[in-house]
């Protein structure tokens, strides 16, 4: 089937005052507003078109051809799958994890689908006919919290988790519009800066989430060598209680208390998982498990939309960019954007 080219034009309203702080997304369904803004080929690296394409997935009111008339919905949908680089990803790392997970306690899928209707309860609510309202989004922040205590863990390097695939979907297209949103935030204040060594701000898919990957296996190397170590000293039938208590157990809590992270990646994996590696091994093993979790995994899927939604409830300036200072505005400042996209754009020169 050929396409067409596929205008997307939208508003990304911010809080007036200094910080980043976008409130709500305005997806334009009136020809009046593309005859304003003439539209330009996406960006580089496409957070336009994304936010865009990741709005018409979210949003049903958009799908529907009485809204919005001019949008050809499977071409959209078309170009998200191929222009999201997120999603493949995951689906690489996928394999991966679900081999870890064979060998561990999932949670129990009654609490995952309680989870999936609360999640989607509340993610309708900032849902509107003319886009997103993103201040709606800051509930779900209770629901995140809700369910870890539910399961009695932390989403953080958690591989038990499992949910259907029409919400894994949703999760996909929703952490793409708000990395993206994120973007655009990122491209407005950067065009603006006289000295961009100091004052741009950037946005990563790794390090704004994990910002220590590589420290955190160090700490991890040194607990799993303390774990293995004190065994002989530890449990229900130590030998020597007396070391246990003075030395094994304050020690413990030293590291769940400096190490947080350390700890929970090493005590999220299992123990013939980490057993089997050497040294060597096992320093580029707790790395990789930590690219894979956050890149393959369902609950680093939900991390990282959590950050997201911390972000835009705090300021971005609170979560992700905390050595620039944002420009103050007294007034609320939309960002208009418009851009076209043609099938050679998200097929290549093959298309047509």
């Amino acid at each position: 089937m050929k396409h067409k080219s596929l205008r997307l034009g939208f508003d990304v309203t911010m809080e007036k005052g200094a910080t980043w702080r976008p409130l709500k997304v305005q997806f334009w369904n009136q020809e009046e507003s593309y005859k304003k803004f003439s539209p330009t080929a996406p960006f580089k690296y496409h957070a336009d078109a994304l936010t865009g394409l990741s709005l018409v997935k979210l949003n049903h009111y958009i799908k529907s051809p009485v809204a919005t008339p001019h949008l050809d919905y499977s071409f959209a949908v078309e170009a998200w799958k191929a222009l999201d680089p997120h999603s493949e990803l995951y689906e690489r790392s996928q394999k991966r994890v679900r081999a870890l997970q064979s060998h561990l306690a999932v949670v129990n899928p009654e609490y995952c689908a309680e989870f999936e209707d609360l999640f989607n309860e509340h993610f309708e609510m900032a849902i509107k006919p003319w886009g997103v309202d993103l201040t709606a989004l800051w509930p779900l922040l209770d629901t995140f919290a809700s369910f870890e205590n539910k399961i009695g863990a932390p989403l953080l390097y958690n591989f038990g988790l499992n949910f259907s695939k029409p919400f894994t979907e949703k999760l996909h297209a929703l952490y793409s519009f708000l990395y993206h949103l994120r973007s655009l935030v990122a491209i407005d204040h950067n065009a603006h800066v006289e000295d961009p060594s100091h004052e741009a701000v950037k946005v990563d898919a790794i390090t704004d989430y994990l910002p220590r990957a590589e420290y955190v296996v160090n700490d991890a190397l040194l607990y799993w060598n303390f774990k293995k170590f004190s065994q002989p000293f530890s449990g229900p039938k130590t030998p020597d209680t007396r070391v246990d208590k003075l030395f094994v157990n304050p020690m413990e809590k030293a590291f769940h208390k400096y190490s947080h992270n350390a700890c929970h990646l090493v005590d999220n994996l299992p123990k013939t998982f980490v057993s089997s590696l050497n040294p060597v091994e096992l320093e580029e093993a707790f790395y990789l498990v930590q690219m894979d979790w956050l890149l393959g995994s369902p609950a680093g899927l939900l991390f990282k939309i959590r950050e997201e939604i911390y972000g835009l409830q705090s300021g971005y300036e609170k979560i992700f960019w905390k050595d620039v200072e944002p420009v103050f505005h007294s007034k609320p400042v939309a960002l208009h954007l418009c851009c076209e996209l043609s099938p050679e754009t998200v097929y290549g020169k093959k298309a047509g």
